[in-house]
């Protein structure tokens, strides 16, 4: 009951409101109408016509296209094939017996830098004796032999450099791995 109460007064004041507005704006076109016919002091508004100017085209440059720049081919690493490890075996034999050095410490060396993986690469270390690019190739000039650095990755030529380091007592080459 006091909704429908609430309700008529609103509908109430709203009739009332807009019968007030409908009064004043009804009295203030009279007097504007009365006010400009009686009184020749007064200025008449007339509506005029306004030219609004229209916009131009304004001239705006297309951009010309730019080639889009194809990627350049970065050089992919071609791993040699997988090695027995009877093989890498073989090789340590060979080479500690060449350098006189213990096969054990070659063995050692292998399975804590690469997990006796001649393919693994960690970083700037490649091989089976994790060589960096800059080692790789001083030694191997000091040895007289090929300082490709891709040769890290081979078994037979990590393990010779390996045994050549080792007999010249270059513990400093493998600090976490060295026996």
């Amino acid at each position: 009951m006091r909704k429908i109460w609430k309700l008529f007064l609103i509908i109430l004041l709203l009739a009332f409101i807009i019968g007030l507005l409908l009064t004043v704006l009804k009295k203030n076109k009279q007097e504007v109408l009365s006010s400009s016919a009686g009184d020749s002091n007064k200025f008449i508004l007339t509506p005029t016509l306004t030219i609004t100017p229209n916009p131009s085209p304004t001239f705006t440059p297309t951009p010309t296209p730019s080639p889009t720049p194809s990627p350049s081919p970065t050089p992919t690493l071609i791993l040699p094939p997988k090695i027995a490890p009877e093989l890498i075996h073989s090789y340590i034999e060979r080479f500690s017996a060449q350098y006189s050095v213990d096969p054990n410490v070659l063995r050692h060396l292998a399975v804590c830098e690469s997990g006796f993986d001649p393919l693994a690469i960690n970083g700037k270390y490649v091989g089976l004796y994790q060589f960096a690019k800059v080692t790789w190739q001083n030694n191997r000039i000091i040895m007289g032999e090929d300082i490709n650095p891709d040769l890290r990755l081979n078994a037979e030529e990590a393990t010779q450099t390996a045994a050549y380091l080792v007999s010249l007592g270059k513990k400093n080459l493998w600090p976490n791995c060295y026996p």
